[in-house]
């Protein structure tokens, strides 16, 4: 029996790999489509919205804005900003992808989420032959993507069926928590975390809830805050500087 080509090896690794994610990111799926659809969308409207973002938090909160009808930029900029995350993961994967050409860097820059950057920084750490391992990236990362969206699109034609006794948007809640939790390792993670949520309680009252974006902006300040003190807690003190 001939062996598995490397670059073959490398994908099918990642997409078996990346399977324990997906009883937790199925019914997350499922949740957002419901969402999409409960906020007024279309079905082909709460697919593509999953289609062209695929990010289950933007997702989320652009459902919640466009229900009480935010305008448009509002709406795109919440997103953003809840998106910003991915800037950093950028960096940190760039120097393990700056031999591919861009076709294949646009295509791991699309279907990068937290649950594929965390397998790829894993896979790219490991020592061996890495030529090939943006290979294992792309298998963990498509497996991840067409799970995401089959399970959006049950939940996009499920959502008019589903009764409200179900209470999805409790459903919504938890999946957030779900994702905080393992998030939070840190201080600065931590600060963020308990920051955003005082302050989005605090302004729940803001119209087209604002409170998202500003509770957003809070957070990511003083996390980056608290990351910058301790980064310079950490600088020795005296003597050669180096």
């Amino acid at each position: 029996m001939a062996p598995i080509p490397l670059p073959r090896r490398e994908f099918l690794d990642g997409s078996r790999e990346i399977a324990p994610v997906l009883i937790g990111t199925i019914p997350f799926g499922f949740v957002a489509g419901v969402a999409a659809v409960g906020s007024g969308m279309t079905p082909v409207e709460g697919i593509a919205l999953s289609v062209l973002s695929f990010s289950g938090i933007a997702q989320l909160v652009a459902c919640q804005l466009v229900a009480v009808q935010s305008p448009v930029l509002l709406t795109i900029a919440a997103a953003a900003v809840v998106s910003l995350r991915f800037l950093m993961y950028s960096a940190a994967l760039a120097p393990h992808l700056a031999h591919l050409d861009r076709r294949w860097r646009i295509v791991l820059s699309y279907l990068m989420t937290d649950q594929s950057f965390a397998m790829a920084v894993r896979r790219f750490s490991e020592p061996g032959d890495v030529r090939h391992r943006h290979w294992h990236f792309l298998g963990s990362a498509l497996t991840l993507y067409l799970s995401w969206q089959l399970a959006v699109t049950l939940g996009v034609l499920a959502g008019a069926q589903v009764p409200a006794s179900w209470s999805l948007d409790f459903a919504v809640v938890l999946c957030f928590i779900a994702l905080l939790v393992p998030a939070v390792r840190t201080r600065a993670d931590l600060g963020a975390a308990v920051v955003a949520g005082a302050v989005a309680l605090a302004a729940v009252g803001m119209p087209y809830r604002m409170s998202l974006v500003v509770a957003s902006i809070a957070g990511i300040v003083v996390g980056m805050a608290i990351e910058s003190a301790r980064n310079v807690e950490s600088r020795p003190r005296g003597g050669d500087p180096r």
